[in-house]
């Protein structure tokens, strides 16, 4: 019979990780953990699904842990940079001891050419706050909500000073490209003169728009150039992920083929394209097929559960990805079924050229649209570029439900 047959699924994906649960990522951890504590300005750039944001929330939970001051944002979570502001200095109150009127009266001080307005509720025990600037409705220009922001990362320098030095303050800004087409033109180099002159704040930009922040970090023409350490995300090494796949699945009760060297194991990462979120997932499913069986048979992971496991994934994720494929034109859809059939390289070949019967140009624009929708990312390696999709399992539906030319 079962055994474990209550046991929780140790495969997480579709929310943030505690450290406990990552896969290897220690030194980035690490570098993040020490960026805070330093006062120093990171740079983190990898393609989404990648465990950017867990890397954070782990970091975050980590020194705060131990009595850092820690603010994290998702920068798509807000429509404006006066919405964020607010946010960095309701953070900022959560965050200091004291009473309420204390606390009230520190914020009005490091925060005082915004004049923020405070209110605190007992229930929830947050912070409430309403710059007592111009309302937002009547800022009307980018310019002056960058203003806003500028001045918000300016009080949160204060706070920091005011600190003893055992407690760190540090600002975590995910997806931060956001910051920037929010913030205008004038943005980079308006948050670099202003953050460049803080010492006691540490700052991490995180970002997956991996082309829009490699350009922003590595061009010597651009304001961000050399303000921080740039740390790209790559792949978990295959044999970390070979261990922690294969200790999971033991420890549930199951069996492993042994058959050519972890042959199964290796089908989950090959069909999830290394993609953390994606092996996760495909690893869960996996598991949630074992579980249910009751001879030594049934309960063994084999290239068969795999193959099985991903069908059932890519069938009831169907509605989304045919939503998706039927917004396409018939250009970018056959440009897309090449992309896959070359396994994304080498798209302005001849040879590719003809399979979509149309010229390099074309292929191009249709490349360049995928990757500003987030459907493809260009994956840069020891001199080449490779067409990648953000979701490999949106590339599997593509070889299972369209038409091959």
């Amino acid at each position: 019979m079962i055994q474990n047959s209550c046991m929780e699924n140790p495969f997480q994906f579709g929310r943030e990780l505690g450290a406990n649960e990552l896969v290897d990522r220690l030194e980035e951890l690490a570098d993040v953990i020490g960026t805070i504590r330093q006062g120093g300005k990171l740079f983190l750039v990898g393609p989404r699904r990648f465990g950017k944001t867990s890397i954070l929330k782990a970091a975050d939970d980590r020194l705060t842990e131990n009595k850092a001051v820690v603010l994290r944002y998702d920068a798509e979570g807000y429509p404006s940079l006066s919405l964020l502001a607010s946010a960095i200095i309701s953070g900022a109150a959560t965050n200091l001891k004291g009473s309420v009127e204390r606390v009230g009266e520190q914020i009005k001080q490091f925060f005082s050419r915004l004049r923020p307005e405070l209110s605190f509720n007992v229930t929830d025990r947050e912070w409430n706050v309403r710059l007592g600037v111009q309302e937002v409705e009547d800022i009307g220009s980018h310019l002056k909500h960058l203003q806003l922001l500028l001045e918000a990362l300016n009080g949160l320098e204060k706070l920091a000073k005011a600190q003893p030095a055992s407690r760190p303050v540090g600002l975590i800004i995910d997806e931060f490209q956001k910051v920037i087409e929010l913030g205008g033109k004038t943005a980079e180099s308006q948050i670099r003169a202003a953050v460049q002159q803080h010492k006691r704040t540490g700052y991490v930009f995180a970002g997956s728009q991996t082309h829009l922040l490699t350009a922003m970090t590595m061009d010597a023409s651009r304001p961000f150039y050399r303000l921080g350490k740039v740390l790209f995300l790559t792949p978990i090494p295959r044999e970390d992920f070979l261990v922690f796949l294969r200790q999971r699945f033991i420890e549930s009760g199951f069996h492993i083929v042994q058959k050519e060297n972890d042959e199964s194991l290796r089908l989950i990462l090959d069909l999830a394209e290394d993609v953390p979120y994606n092996v996760q997932m495909l690893a869960h499913a996996c598991w949630d097929s074992l579980r249910s069986g009751n001879t030594v048979k049934e309960r063994t992971l084999y290239p068969a559960v795999v193959v099985q496991s991903l069908d059932r994934i890519v069938r009831q994720t169907d509605p989304f990805y045919t939503q998706l494929w039927n917004g396409l034109t018939v250009i970018q859809q056959t440009v897309l079924i090449a992309v896959v059939a070359e396994s994304g390289m080498n798209l302005q070949s001849m040879k590719v050229v003809n399979m979509v019967g149309k010229s390099h140009a074309t292929i191009r624009r249709a490349l360049d649209a995928f990757i500003e929708r987030s459907i493809l990312r260009e994956e840069e390696h020891l001199g080449s570029v490779r067409v990648r999709f953000e979701d490999p399992f949106f590339a599997q539906w593509t070889l299972r439900f369209t038409a091959r030319t």
